[in-house]
This record gives C-alpha cells, sequence and structure tokens, in this order.
C-alpha cells in the first residue's frame, strides 16, 4: 500500500493550499486516529502517522506513509467517504470494528448535514446581499409635497377649501 515516499519530499500539511475540509478529518479520524488528509487541488491525500494518533496537527516525521489518493472533483461527500472505505478496507476487511465503521458513517452525515446547512446559509446570504444591492439603488428623495400630511396626498383642507371659495366669489 506505501508508495515509499518520503512526506518531507512530498507534501507540506501546513500550506495554506494544503488544508483539508475540516469535516471529513473528524471523519477519517472516527475510522482510525494516525490517519491524516492533505489537499492537492482536486486531489484528497491519505498519509498514516505511526504513534501521531492523539495529534490534532501531525507532525512529519520519516514513518509518514502515503496510504491513497482520491479524486474528489465532481463527486459527494458521501460517494467519496465510502470510497475511501472501501479503498482502506482492500485486501483485510476485518481491519476495523464495527463500531469504527459505524463511527464513521455518524461523522460522514454530520459532514454531510453541516455542508448542506453551509450551502443553505451561503444561498440566504446572496439573497441578502442581492436585496440590499437593489434597494440601495431605488433609494430617491421624496419630495415634501408627497410626504404623509401633505396636501398632495390628503387633498386640501376644509380651511383651504373656504377660502378659495370666498376668493373666487
Amino acid at each position: 500500500m506505501s508508495t515509499g515516499l518520503a512526506f518531507k519530499d512530498y507534501r507540506k500539511t501546513d500550506d495554506a493550499v494544503m488544508v483539508a475540509d475540516v469535516g471529513f478529518k473528524k471523519q477519517l479520524r472516527a475510522l482510525d486516529v494516525e490517519l491524516d488528509i492533505v489537499w492537492n487541488g482536486s486531489k484528497w491525500e491519505i498519509w498514516r502517522f505511526p504513534g501521531q494518533g492523539k495529534r490534532v496537527k501531525k507532525v512529519i516525521d520519516s514513518r509518514a506513509v502515503h496510504v491513497m489518493t482520491a479524486q474528489t472533483r465532481g463527486r459527494t461527500f458521501r460517494e467519496l467517504g465510502a470510497d475511501l472505505l472501501l479503498n482502506l478496507q482492500k485486501g483485510d476487511l476485518t481491519k476495523y470494528s464495527t463500531k469504527q465503521i459505524c463511527d464513521y458513517f455518524d461523522a460522514m452525515d454530520d459532514n454531510i448535514e453541516r455542508a448542506k446547512a453551509k450551502e443553505m446559509e451561503n444561498w440566504f446570504a446572496d439573497r441578502k446581499k442581492e436585496f440590499e444591492w437593489y434597494g440601495r439603488g431605488l433609494r430617491v428623495s421624496v419630495p415634501k409635497r408627497f410626504l404623509p400630511g401633505s396636501i398632495m396626498l390628503n387633498g386640501p383642507t376644509k380651511e383651504v377649501k373656504m377660502r378659495r371659495a370666498i376668493a373666487n366669489g
């Protein structure tokens, strides 16, 4: 399963462009705490860091092993998660316990729910911003004669009508 590449020669986990999805990292940690993920454009690379299971941020050392690379473009979280689980179990179906697999799928469901909630929040934020810009463009100052309580909206008062009637004879 190992490609034989040393991690330090191949990838860095602290590059700004190499930050993977946090939810998917949690999902992967539910399966095996020594696994970590590195993002490379449209591909996710799974690496094993032996002896660093407790650490959230894995430290690069000579024992890091490249496990697999997965294509992410055009795939949903569910498809990607199931594919990674199948590939990680390849050759040894007893590698992970039932509890680990259930935790993995629970984390996958949480990840999908989080992604859908984020998508909905973004949609509402876009509509709000669009409406604000539209409303900003519609602002026009209203002449005082058209404001509530003016003669134009309410019509002339009785006094004004009487003065006109007297003036016109």
